[in-house]
């Protein structure tokens, strides 16, 4: 849960800084916006709050989305002027920089309280309308004006960005804190979500990620691996988990390097002042050091495409495939500082009707296997009740990086290995053959084929430097084989 500051914190007294440009669409703006969001969430009694009050001395507020709901039902004496265009009524409205640029003449005396003045209320003079220029998350401008209690939100969060609390001026300020049974109520509230790091870079991140959102499991922060050059042109390209990330409006960061301070004070940054409770990988790409694999609060987590202690190391997939293993699944894992060897927290074999499949197929099975296992386990592994299991280390097997020559297929080798090779490596590093064609030797990449009556059947090849063609119109236009 997000720490609210009380009254005696030192930040409440300063002037708070404008957010500058730099800091607009970036990750550590809307982490810091995040934050504020849960802290409303986590006080029944939250209408808006402003930076400084988690901790942060920037020119930032936020008013919940409840207070329009409300005010459009005709309640709290106020009527609204405007709104932007771009926000539903019932979400949370961020204002970044603002300034009041209107006030009514007319004041009143209005009850006030503070979440950072707890349990004190009492009556302070407000201008019955005011008129806020400010801008949202994107750096967009917008004007918003309004009465009564709006007007009054504005005024008070302004306050807080000034150094100043209302109690500076109120007048007969009481002490009323909640009775016992509101606080036994609120005890029984349930905690507010963990904040959670995802770490992870292709398309088998992609798959574990969609399997958490489904389950509800929403990271506030995506790690991948940076931007690289793809295709012929060498066009700079955004990895998978990059680009779901920013579909999904989640932060993310691409550090070049983790094994840097760098990065292991950004990371904490980014976490806030509660740090961050569980970190998840699933193939990030890069070995995480111990410094960051402990700094959460439950440490890190690991989907791994296997039944751990069986087939450690980074092609468990393709591996699976290329042994025959259709008894293979997938692993939840404690990581530790040796590869795949930490204590295991769930298994799950693959249910696959068909078999073999492509590395594609089977990584789609175990990311959701391995999604809905993390959602099974999430809240005793949060709580620390979790039990881990040690892996039994006399049977574990490793499995090999993959070449881009691994894809190499002898057509007169065992028919049910090179289909199994060919299932493996679909996609990357792909199947492919040598042949000779008017005396000059060519590679053949094999893009369809079946296993059929003991045979291994090449259905379609992309010959090089030509489009993908039926096998038997290729082997009608060459000379020989």
């Amino acid at each position: 849960m997000i720490n609210i500051v009380q009254k005696d914190d030192p930040v409440l007294r300063q002037i708070a800084k404008a957010v500058p440009k730099s800091m607009f669409g970036g990750p550590e703006l809307a982490r810091i916006i995040r934050d504020m969001k849960d802290a409303i969430a986590s006080q029944e009694d939250a209408v808006a709050i402003a930076a400084p009050q988690i901790g942060v001395s920037l020119r930032i507020f936020v008013v919940s989305g409840k207070v329009f709901d409300l005010l459009g039902k005709g309640e709290g004496g106020a009527d609204i002027e405007s709104d932007p265009a771009d926000e539903k009524q019932s979400d949370d409205i961020v204002f970044i920089n603002p300034e009041i640029v209107k006030l009514s003449k007319e004041r009143k005396q209005m009850e006030e309280g503070c979440l950072s003045v707890r349990y004190l209320y009492g009556k302070t003079s407000r201008a019955t309308k005011a008129k806020v220029r400010a801008y949202d998350e994107k750096g967009k401008a917008f004007e918003i004006g309004g009465s009564g209690l709006l007007a009054q939100i504005f005024q008070h969060e302004i306050d807080h960005l000034e150094g100043t609390l209302f109690i500076d001026t109120a007048t007969e300020v009481e002490d009323l804190p909640p009775d016992a049974d509101d606080a036994e109520k609120t005890a029984k509230k349930p905690k507010k979500k963990a904040r959670i790091a995802f770490f992870g870079t292709p398309d088998f991140a992609v798959w574990v990620l969609e399997g958490l959102k489904k389950g509800g499991v929403i990271p506030d922060l995506i790690v991948a691996a940076p931007d690289a050059p793809k295709g012929r042109k060498l066009v700079m390209t955004p990895p998978p988990a990059k680009v779901w990330a920013n579909d999904n409006d989640i932060p993310v960061i691409q550090p070049a390097k983790i094994k840097t301070p760098e990065f292991e004070t950004e990371l904490r940054g980014l976490a806030g002042k509660g740090g961050w409770d569980l970190f998840i990988v699933a193939a990030y790409g890069k070995i995480i050091p111990e410094n960051i694999l402990y700094m959460p609060k439950r440490k890190t987590i690991n989907v791994h495409p296997s039944l751990l202690p069986l087939l450690r190391g980074s092609s468990p997939l393709q591996t699976a495939i290329l042994e025959d293993m259709r008894d293979t699944g997938v692993t939840i894992m404690r990581l530790d500082r040796e590869m795949d060897h930490g204590p295991i927290l769930a298994q799950k074999k693959a249910d696959l009707p068909l078999w073999p499949v492509d590395a594609e197929t089977l990584g789609k099975a175990l990311a959701h296997d391995g999604a809905k296992l993390i959602g099974d386990i999430l809240p005793a592994l949060l709580d620390g009740s979790f039990k881990e299991t040690e892996q039994d280390h006399s049977k574990a097997t490793y499995t090999e990086k993959i070449a881009k020559e691994d894809g190499e297929i002898d057509l007169a080798a065992d028919p049910y290995k090179n289909f199994l090779k060919f299932k493996a490596y679909k996609g990357w590093p792909g199947s492919y053959f040598f042949a000779d064609r008017k005396g000059a030797k060519i590679r053949v990449t094999i893009t369809d084929a079946a296993f059929e009556n003991g045979a291994f059947t090449v259905k379609k090849v992309i010959p090089e430097g030509k489009k993908e063609m039926d096998f038997t119109s290729f082997l009608s236009s060459t000379a020989s084989l």
